[in-house]
């Protein structure tokens, strides 16, 4: 019979704090995970030296989040912070990705690619190579306090916290300049990050290990609605498996289940479960005991897979469960809708991103000023935001609003309605705006206006639609 999701965590208060001593394995899964975890590592240290050329005064790094800049550098992409919405189409994306991989295959992303499994991997290695596998680590803690014990474990935890700082810096510069970073050439903030970051990675993958993959992280508890039958996740054959029991080499398997009861399943589990009782939240799909089951079934001259991906409905059923019957569901084709919607959304945003333009605030305090030629006076703060790399001519007109004229605090070129600005590559300028216009006695208490710039090289125009304040209503 096919096993059961099991949704709730196991278990006894004992349990619940008990450490997970997880036995070195090999095999398929093993080497696909540690080298999905080198390509994420390489990706993750090597991005934020990559150089991307930008022009004279601006920032040469390929990816970076410019927090005192209030900018986003991803290769030829510049994120300003008024287009958090780029960040917000991405974070969907990814969302609704990993929405379709838990619907596929279950916990993928949680057993080789979630950064708790990748760092909580390399700190076990680094335990091994300090303590030994599984036996030595137990009957060493399990003993008295020796010398050897303790300049082990002194070892374990100063490679443990050299590699949080390691780790601390490589995430550190994604946020300033990583050469300047590299000299220690940064302020008392980023000391404080380095030092938040750095103990963070040396308590969660040092320390917290399975209790964060079961009790801390929400995905456990979000992916169960994702799964059916048709999902394909880590699972022991218990109609093959049973009834278990201990068994010699040569021994007859005719007349009893193949399971072994031999443990190794539960011993290199990095959460400590056992997956012979059904699918658990604790199980992070990493296939791990599919590779010491299989050693175990080689040895005897028994097949494979006796733990191995699969569904429920191919346990049922192997005929009925077709790779094309896995595909061919509804909640594969909604997610994939929404990702091929949003990822056009983004697309074509992008395709016409504003390159130019302004924002215009009108003066509260006071809204208008009678001048003493019977003229009335709005002022206006007008900042106009130049995306460019590149420095540009503007002109500043006023539409909408007749026998009007237009005045830049700090300007001396006036013309009428319009007037010549100069604006910085990059920036935002702000200009104070006056405008002037004869009121009379039965004119509107508020006329509508609109603003308008015009690069006067590419002849690009943005505008702005704002009000002018005549007087107070009778």
């Amino acid at each position: 019979m096919p096993q059961q999701l099991v949704t709730s965590a196991p278990a006894t208060p004992p349990e619940l704090w008990a450490p997970v001593y997880a036995r070195a394995v090999k095999g398929r899964f093993r080497s696909v995970k540690s080298a999905t975890a080198g390509l994420l590592l390489a990706v993750f240290l090597i991005l934020p030296w990559l150089r991307w050329e930008r022009g004279a005064g601006a920032v040469d790094q390929a990816v970076l989040i410019d927090i005192p800049g209030a900018r986003a550098y991803l290769f030829g992409i510049e994120i300003w912070p008024q287009e958090v919405y780029y960040f917000t189409g991405l974070m969907i994306l990814a969302a609704v990705g990993l929405f379709l991989a838990t619907t596929l295959f279950g916990r993928l992303w949680c057993g080789y690619a979630c950064p708790q499994t990748v760092w909580t991997d390399l700190f076990m290695a680094i335990e091994r190579q300090f303590e030994g596998d599984r036996n030595a680590r137990l009957k060493r803690d399990k003993g008295p306090w020796t010398l050897n014990r303790l300049a082990r474990k002194l070892g374990k935890h100063a490679a443990w916290l050299a590699l949080s700082g390691a780790t601390a810096l490589a995430f550190l510069v994604y946020f300033v300049d990583a050469p300047t970073a590299l000299r220690g050439e940064v302020g008392t903030n980023a000391l404080c990050f380095l030092a938040i970051v750095t103990a963070a990675t040396y308590g969660m993958a040092g320390f917290t290990r399975d209790l964060f993959c079961t009790y801390m992280c929400p995905w456990p508890r979000i992916q169960a609605p994702m799964l059916d039958e048709h999902s394909i996740i880590v699972s022991y054959d218990a109609g093959r498996g049973e009834t278990r029991g201990h068994a010699r080499q040569g021994q007859s398997f005719v007349d009893r289940g193949h399971c072994l009861d031999c443990r190794l399943c539960v011993q290199v589990c990095p959460t400590g479960i056992d997956i012979r009782n059904g699918m658990q939240m604790a199980c992070i799909g990493c296939g791990l005991c599919i590779d010491a089951c299989n050693g175990v079934m080689e040895r005897f001259g028994l097949p494979r897979n006796l733990v191995g991906w699969t569904s429920l409905a191919a346990m049922k059923d192997p005929a009925a469960a077709s790779p094309r019957r896995r595909l061919l569901r509804g909640r594969i084709f909604a997610y994939g809708a929404i990702m091929l919607g949003v990822a056009a959304l983004l697309a074509t945003v992008m395709s016409r991103r504003v390159m130019l333009d302004l924002n215009v605030l009108h003066d509260r305090s006071p809204e208008f000023v009678r001048m003493a030629n019977g003229e009335v006076q709005n002022g206006f703060t007008v900042k106009i935001i130049n995306k460019e790399r590149r420095q540009r001519r503007i002109a500043l007109s006023l539409h909408g609003l007749e026998s009007a004229s237009l005045s830049v605090i700090g300007q001396g070129s006036t013309d009428g309605q319009g007037v010549a600005l100069s604006v910085g590559p990059d920036t935002v300028e702000p200009y104070r705006i006056l405008v002037r216009k004869p009121v009379q006695a039965d004119s509107a208490v508020a006329i509508p206006l609109s603003f308008e710039l015009r690069d006067q090289d590419s002849g690009a125009t943005a505008s702005h639609d704002s009000i002018f304040i005549t007087g107070e209503a009778n």
